[in-house]
Parts: structure tokens; C-alpha cells; sequence
């Protein structure tokens, strides 16, 4: 159902032009013509009563074009032929008061009048035409896109109307294609995942069930085969242990319910038992490990347990991609104090404490650095199954450092490598 009120406005511009054509008639006709005293009350009841004619004419039109019964060129053609037959109306009736004469000079008016109308019912046919093609591009556009053809665009050309919600309309169809790939990338990679979980979970529990088995059987009965056996259960209990517990810290974060114990901490502390307990795993691979933290850097207001599982998730993810011989440094400084040769670093990290894990490993994958830290994603190198772990250790760490107010991204390293480079608000807590 059509509102009153928009009708209401489409009326008004009809009035203001009423009034605004009484106006400059009666000026003319004082100023120009000289009208006065009778002559003039007739020619404002004149003026009044065509008006309201062509007005109540106008109302009509506009009240059965709303309706859209006809296609919109027809609409702009219709509402051409109707000002036109407005004008004749009003002329035919002005030259019969005027008594201009029937045999020649009323023929040459109405001739001339409707040479001008057909031109420009034509003008006004031309101009529909135009704006019908503009529209139904931007209709077949949106049929298009309701099809799924999503990298469809139309024709932005000009800077009228039509032109800014072409672009408008492009720019919607860009966002949706960019959505529609997104969000293919990342069922892919939910699969891949989930395929990934499968088979870390799979495996140890195909090996305890083989060894319980085996005990279970009676096919083992030495001391030294039997205590193999149970070290290598409890190392498979483990992992799936670390598992299960990633994968509850990564659904608490999806679901931010991540729940911080923040205390006062010392960054250096932390930093430390990191190295103490990754350094035999580091030294198993022949890596050189070391942490250095500036000693002016005081206590900060932080999770401890949260920023040490994110420093452990780092280091390790390092460990696995550094072959022997290489190195892998942790530190921390205030970025305050080193603006001068601070690492690049994101919008919004101006100050703070910053935090780099660099090796000298394998490095990143270019394609991978922008996605390294997303939910589900496994890239070539970085979260690649023959170097183990599930690919969680970076999308946790993201989600605790986030759940901080900080920042986290990696790059390439120079000459080789990777780093990993995160942010803390630098809050030292009350001594």
C-alpha cells in the first residue's frame, strides 16, 4: 500500500511550481504589460482556476505513475506528454479569451505548439530510454549476482544518481565475492583441519590400543619391554591430553570466555622459564636458544600463565622449523624507549611492551604470512603435518594476546628466517 506521506511529498514540488509560475505571471503582467485594476482580478482568477486544472491533471498522473503499472520509460514519456498537454490546454483556453481569431491565427499557434511538443515528447522518449537502460543493467546486475555470478559489475559512468548506485552497487558485488571466497578458503581449511585433528588423534590411540592390547595379551612380559611400553603410553596420553586441551582454549577464545588471571608479573621471569623449558628440546635438535629482556622493563598487570603458553607456543613452533646449527632469540623491550630503531609494526602499537621471537629457520611462506594466525589454517610450512602439532599453537597465541589488548604478526627475517613480534599494554603494575 502507497503512503499518504511520500505521495504527499511528491505533490509538494507541483505546488511550489503552481505557486512559483502565479508569482512570475503576475509580475510580468504588472511590470512588463501593465495590467491593472479589473484586467487584473481576471487574470489572477484566470491564473488560479488553470492552475488548479493543471494541478488536479499533475496529482493524477503522479498518483498513477506510483502505482508502477508501466514500465519506467513509459512513466518518464507519459509525465513529458502530460505537462504538454497541461501547456495546450492552458494556451488553447488563453488564446479564446483573448479572441484570437479562429481562421488563421489559433491554427498557426496550436501548429507551432505542437511542433514544439513533439519535440519534445521526442527529447523526453530519449531521456527515458536512457535511464530504463541505466536501470535495467543494475536489475540484470542483481539477477546476476541472485544467480551467483558475484563477479558481475555494471557500467558506473557519470555522477548523477544512477552513477553513484552503480558504484555503490559494485562495490556491494565486490564485497560479496570477496566474502563468498573467504568463506570457501575457510571451509577448505575447516576441512583440512578437522582432517588434521583426525589424524593426531587417531594415531596415538591406535598406538595405546595396539600396546594395551599387547600387555593385555600377555604378548609382552619383560620388565624393560613392559616399561617401553608404558613410557610410550604415557607420551601418547600426553599428547592427546595437549590436544584436547588446545582445542578447549581455542573454543574458549572463539567464544570469548578466555579467563585471564591477571597479576603482577615479571616479563623477564616468564621469558625465563620458557628458555629452561624448551631448552632440551632445542638442544635435542642442535638449536641455540637464549632470552634477553631489558632490565629497566618493570612488572606488568598480565596473565601469566596465558603469556607463557604464548611464548611456548612460539619458541616451539620455532624449534620445529629451525634445522641444526641455527638460533632462536626471545626478547622483550618498551616501545617507547626505542623509536628510533623499533621493528615495523602495525597502526596502534605506538606504545607498549614488544615482545619478538626470531629464528634463523626456514622462514614463511609469503602467501601464508597473512593467515598464519587464523582459525583453521594450515600452510605449507608453517603448520605442516610432517612437523607435527595440529596448526592451534598460533591461532591460541593470537586469541590470548588479543584477549590483552595487544597485537601479534609475523614476517620474514633478514638475511633468513622468521619473526613473530607481539604486543603488551604497558601497565607496570603498583609497587
Amino acid at each position: 500500500m502507497i503512503s499518504s506521506f511520500p505521495f504527499r511529498r511528491t505533490l509538494a514540488p507541483l505546488g511550489f511550481g503552481l505557486l512559483a509560475a502565479l508569482g512570475l505571471a503576475l509580475l510580468l503582467a504588472i511590470g512588463w504589460l501593465g495590467v491593472r485594476g479589473r484586467a487584473m482580478t481576471d487574470l489572477m482568477l484566470y491564473l488560479l482556476t488553470s492552475g488548479a486544472i493543471s494541478l488536479g491533471l499533475g496529482a493524477l498522473g503522479v498518483a498513477w505513475f506510483r502505482r508502477g503499472l508501466v514500465p519506467l520509460w513509459l512513466q518518464v514519456t507519459l509525465t513529458y506528454m502530460l505537462g504538454i498537454l497541461v501547456a495546450i490546454l492552458n494556451i488553447f483556453l488563453t488564446a479564446r479569451l483573448m479572441f484570437i481569431s479562429s481562421d488563421h491565427d489559433l491554427p498557426l499557434l496550436l501548429l507551432l505548439i505542437l511542433f514544439a511538443a513533439v519535440v519534445s515528447l521526442a527529447l523526453g522518449y530519449a531521456l527515458a530510454q536512457a535511464l530504463a537502460r541505466r536501470v535495467s543493467a543494475l536489475q540484470h546486475g542483481a539477477q546476476a549476482i541472485a544467480n551467483g555470478a558475484l563477479d558481475t559489475h555494471v557500467d558506473a559512468a557519470g555522477s548523477d544518481e544512477l552513477a553513484a548506485l552503480a558504484v555503490q552497487f559494485n562495490r556491494m558485488a565486490a564485497q560479496l565475492a570477496a566474502a563468498a571466497a573467504e568463506r570457501t578458503r575457510l571451509e577448505a581449511t575447516r576441512r583440512d583441519l578437522i582432517a588434521a585433528i583426525s589424524h593426531d588423534l587417531r594415531t596415538p590411540l591406535t598406538s595405546l590400543r595396539v600396546m594395551t592390547e599387547a600387555l593385555a595379551d600377555g604378548v609382552v612380559d619383560d620388565a624393560p619391554t613392559t616399561e617401553r611400553y608404558l613410557a610410550s603410553m604415557r607420551s601418547q596420553i600426553g599428547q592427546l591430553s595437549s590436544l584436547i586441551n588446545d582445542l578447549f582454549e581455542l573454543a574458549q577464545i572463539d567464544a570469548g570466555a578466555l579467563a585471564l588471571d591477571m597479576r603482577r608479573t615479571s616479563l623477564a621471569e616468564l621469558v625465563d622459564d620458557t628458555v629452561a623449558g624448551l631448552q632440551p628440546q632445542a638442544a635435542a635438535k642442535g638449536v641455540q636458544l637464549h632470552g634477553t629482556v631489558d632490565p629497566h622493563l618493570p612488572s606488568l598487570m598480565l596473565a601469566p600463565q596465558q603469556v607463557g603458553r604464548v611464548l611456548a607456543n612460539l619458541v616451539a613452533n620455532a624449534i620445529r622449523h629451525t634445522p641444526a646449527g641455527g638460533r632462536i632469540a626471545i626478547s622483550a623491550i618498551r616501545i617507547a624507549q626505542t623509536e628510533e630503531n623499533a621493528p615495523r609494526r602495525p597502526t596502534g602499537t605506538e606504545d607498549g611492551v614488544l615482545v619478538e621471537v626470531a629464528d634463523t629457520g626456514e622462514g614463511i611462506a609469503p602467501e601464508d604470512v597473512p593467515y598464519i594466525f587464523e582459525r583453521f589454517y594450515r600452510g605449507e610450512k608453517s603448520r605442516s603435518r610432517a612437523t607435527g602439532g595440529a596448526g592451534l599453537g598460533l591461532a591460541i597465541a593470537r586469541g590470548i594476546v588479543e584477549a590483552h589488548g595487544g597485537q601479534i604478526w609475523a614476517e620474514q627475517a633478514v638475511p633468513q628466517g622468521a619473526v613473530v613480534r607481539f604486543t603488551l599494554p604497558y601497565s607496570p603494575a603498583e609497587q
